[in-house]
């Protein structure tokens, strides 16, 4: 059966192939057009859209770095102080430690007035540190 009918190759020549491929191009033109510019404002919307979100993760995180900033700050200042009153404790210590041992014997009787020293040094570190 196949010997009574012509194969599509005898047919069908390449200008055929180009006249039909032609026809649908310029017959899908204005589809393939439109979708285009609609493709076109929905990527500019979303570029658009896209810039807003951005704009506001920015802010957001500008604002938690400067509040996690504020929070060292204060956290440093603090331990500063700290350290700053250690070493005024240990040297204070130090201090009255030595007044305490070498009290020449004559003052023995007085240790209350190195005791109430060392409590006024402690209150005065205290406050100003």
């Amino acid at each position: 059966m196949s010997m009574f009918l012509p194969r599509a190759k005898d047919v069908i020549t390449e200008e055929d192939i180009e006249t039909w491929v032609g026809a649908v191009v310029r017959a899908l033109w204005p589809f393939i057009e439109s979708a285009n510019s609609e493709t076109r404002e929905i990527l500019l919307f979303a570029v658009k859209e896209h810039g807003l979100v951005l704009e506001e993760q920015t802010k957001a995180m500008r604002q938690t770095l400067e509040v996690q900033s504020r929070a060292m700050q204060h956290t440093i200042e603090t331990q500063g102080r700290q350290v700053s009153r250690l070493i005024a404790f240990g040297g204070l210590t130090a201090i009255f430690s030595k007044f305490w041992t070498d009290l020449p014997q004559w003052l023995k009787h007085r240790r209350w007035a190195v005791a109430a020293a060392y409590g006024l040094g402690v209150v005065v570190i205290i406050l100003s540190v």
